[in-house]
């Protein structure tokens, strides 16, 4: 049974006339009244009775019709649901997103989705940019929002915002009274910073521009998440290097200076090359607009 002879009947079976049935399918009569023969074979009972002047529905023809539009019906709606989910109109994205991320871009971009794609889902998972990297070779999370670079040429990588990197000091700390930094002045001190493993290429970026500047970094304590980060810095344990959003974290004893000659943090959404689906493409038109309140070239102070 295939799922045009279904059409084919309902057609029939509405008309209750073949050769109306056939104009309305744009196809001849022979072929329509072969393939409703061809049913009832199938079936084994007769749907229409046929006589040279009219054509009747039998007992079982009604009860096959009702099936046969309620079938259809679903088959349509399976149809829509495919074509919207494939333009990005709902289904379930499953977002993967650095801790920082959350100060700079997931609220934001939530937000704007919540308004422009009601029926879109998105599962919120925070891990480190190693672990959004294996989720992503491994099917187990559709977009990551990582600081760049990444390094791995099987991750299709879109700038979402470029913003200053800043320095956060412990309120007395002797550099804390200055309006402006130097990587030279910065690097005498001991530093806060998160583990390697966690973001390699975006560790290694910022420890390679304290080294040019002369002293090569101390790292005397490291932290997984910002916010212990900017804990330890407001308990005077270290200085650190962080995304200007970072200064949303307003804790007391921490005082945010820029630093001159440090590089911009880059965040990146992070997908499956050759795999943009339309739910990623919604989340990257939503975090570009205007109204999301970011943008590539963003550089806050």
């Amino acid at each position: 049974m295939e799922l045009r002879q279904l059409r084919y009947f309902v057609a029939v079976a509405e008309e209750l006339h073949f050769r109306r049935a056939a104009a309305r399918l744009h196809m001849s009569q022979p072929p329509l009244s072969h393939q409703i023969r061809l049913l009832e074979e199938e079936l084994g009972c007769e749907l229409l009775a046929r006589t040279r002047r009219r054509v009747e529905m039998t007992p079982a023809g009604e009860a096959f019709l009702r099936d046969a539009r309620a079938i259809l019906a679903d088959v349509d709606r399976a149809a829509r649901n495919a074509r919207r989910i494939h333009d990005g109109q709902t289904g379930l994205l499953r977002v993967s997103f650095a801790g920082s991320a959350l100060l700079s871009l997931v609220p934001r971009v939530v937000q704007r989705l919540s308004v422009t794609h009601p029926e879109i889902d998105i599962e919120l998972h925070e891990r480190s940019t190693s672990e959004q990297v294996r989720a992503l070779a491994a099917g187990a999370t559709d977009l990551g929002l990582a600081p760049l670079p990444v390094g791995d040429a099987d991750v299709e990588v879109d700038v979402l915002v470029r913003e200053r990197t800043v320095a956060a000091l412990p309120a007395a700390h002797p550099l804390a009274h200055r309006e402006r930094l130097q990587m030279r002045a910065l690097a005498e001190y001991p530093f806060v910073l998160f583990p390697r493993q966690q973001a390699p290429g975006y560790h290694d970026m910022l420890m390679q521009a304290v080294t040019r500047a002369g002293t090569p970094p101390r790292v005397i304590q490291q932290a997984a998440e910002t916010q212990t980060i900017i804990g330890l810095v407001a308990a005077g344990v270290g200085v650190s290097l962080v995304p200007s959003s970072v200064q949303q974290l307003a804790l007391d004893g921490v005082a945010y200076r820029p630093v001159d000659d440090a590089p911009d943090t880059e965040l990146a959404a992070l997908s499956r090359r050759a795999e943009r689906s339309g739910l990623i493409a919604a989340f990257l038109e939503a975090a570009r607009s205007p109204e999301a309140g970011l943008s590539p070239s963003a550089a806050p102070a």
